[in-house]
């Protein structure tokens, strides 16, 4: 609505309301930037601060250098792993493969046991062995000259009794 509309009104009354309006308006336009500019700087105390060259530099130089220290420690590990490994009589060579926790002798004792017992279950295990039943009489009458000679040279009782 215009003010313009009202009717009842002078025109100096008119122009008193405009400028009482735009008083008000000004004020709270005035007050609208104040508290603008206000909450701006608080958000800014809060903004993290630009860092500058040096900062980044040492930034950069410190993490490289923690990183060659957990290089180092894993090094470090893996030696002192691979001279437990040799003391226990496993090839060193191992402890490049192995992930052991905090208590490594406990750990090498474990994969020790392991190991053996793999080992001697899946070891080369001759199926072909029979045992020895002796030679009987017949045998003996049928053996060649030559087996007889290796018979009185390896077991010369056992050729006596059979030669009878």
């Amino acid at each position: 609505m215009e003010l313009n509309e009202i009717t009842g009104l002078t025109e100096e009354q008119i122009e008193q309301v405009k400028r009482y309006a735009q008083g008000c308006e000004d004020r709270v336009r005035t007050d609208y930037s104040k508290q603008l500019k206000d909450v701006r700087a608080e958000l800014d105390k809060y903004k993290p601060a630009e860092k500058s060259e040096t900062e980044k530099d040492l930034e950069a130089r410190l993490s490289k250098i923690e990183a060659r220290e957990k290089e180092l420690a894993a090094k470090e590990r893996q030696m002192t792993i691979s001279t437990k490994l040799k003391e226990k009589g496993l090839p060193s060579d191992l402890a490049q493969y192995l992930n052991i926790g905090e208590d490594i002798d406990k750990s090498i004792d474990g994969v020790n046991t392991v190991l053996a017992s793999v080992i001697l279950n899946n070891g080369n295990k001759p199926t072909t062995h029979t045992t020895n039943q002796g030679v009987t009489k017949a045998d003996f009458r049928k053996m060649s000259y030559g087996e007889r000679a290796k018979l009185f040279q390896t077991n010369p009782e056992l050729y006596k009794l059979l030669a009878k």
